[in-house]
Formats: structure tokens, sequence, C-alpha cells
């Protein structure tokens, strides 16, 4: 089972965030051992968006919306409504039938 994790990322360091989307994982996993997780961090983006702003955002969007499309279900991690990216990601994740799942992780 391919998992997708949506997770607030903004302000955070891609090893940071790598290390958080672990520990998630490692939930997730503990109550779903097929889990397989789609590795949806995109190296090198926090630094880009920092310096481009907004429309690099939008076009790391976009590519994360593509591994999305690869999944079996997909977990909206802890305040995720509180970014943008995430609320777009479910958005597009319900309007084409993806398994959605809200979950509280401990990170």
């Amino acid at each position: 089972m391919k998992v997708f994790i949506s997770m607030g990322m903004k302000s955070k360091s891609t090893e940071q965030v790598r290390a958080e989307m672990q520990k998630v994982f490692e939930q997730i996993k503990a109550k779903l051992p097929e889990a397989e997780l789609l590795d949806s961090i995109l190296d090198g983006a926090d630094k880009k968006i920092a310096i481009e702003g907004d429309d690099a955002g939008l076009w790391y969007l976009g590519e994360s919306l593509k591994i999305m499309a690869e999944a079996d279900i997909v977990f909206f991690v802890n305040d995720y409504k509180e970014f943008r990216g995430c609320k777009v990601e479910k958005l597009c994740a319900e309007s084409y039938g993806k398994v959605c799942t809200e979950f509280m992780a401990s990170i």
C-alpha cells in the first residue's frame, strides 16, 4: 500500500522535514505494516522557495501532486489545515477519489 504524507513544511529545512516525515511514517507503519512511503520531499525546495517565493512554491506543489497521484492512501498530519499547500493537496485528493485520513502524530 503506497502512502503519501501531507504535512506542513513551511519555514523548515529539507533535513528537518525529512526527519519529521520519517517519524510520522514509523507511526503509520506501526498501524499499517504493509505501508510503503512515497518520497514527496524535493531536495532544495526550502532554499528555492525562500529565494524565489510563491511561484517556486506553486511549482513544487505541482510536483507533489504528481507523486500523490501514485498513492493508495493520503495521510493529512496534525495541523495540515494551517498550510495552503496541504489544503490544496486535500482538495485534490478528495476530488480525485483518493482515500484520505487525518492523522495525529507525535513529532
